[in-house]
């Protein structure tokens, strides 16, 4: 965690991966139940949508942690960049060039 940020954004971004987590298995059983009991499908249609929930589920805080850990990275300690250029590379270089003859 960064020095100077708040304690409470830990908390913020678990509760936030909770719901990712969460979110999709209650959207897909809720639909499932819904499906079935409303056109009469098989009990197979709940078994795929309990799978496609695993699979958002697991997609889903995949991509959250993947976006945390870019977030909370340890910057690399590198020597500063110095910016080098000759007059040669600047665009108005070759404009002025044939009036200074």
């Amino acid at each position: 965690m960064k020095k100077n940020e708040n304690p409470l954004s830990i908390y913020a971004n678990v509760s936030q991966l909770a719901f990712v987590i969460i979110a999709p298995l209650l959207l897909f059983l809720w639909g499932g139940s819904a499906l079935v009991s409303h056109f009469e499908l098989p009990d197979w249609v709940m078994g795929i949508c309990i799978a496609l929930a695993v699979i958002f589920m697991i997609c889903g805080a995949g991509n959250y942690i993947m976006k945390l850990i870019k977030m909370y990275e340890k910057p690399e300690s590198k020597s500063p960049k110095t910016f080098t250029s000759s007059r040669g590379d600047n665009d108005y270089y070759d404009e002025y060039k044939d009036l200074r003859k």
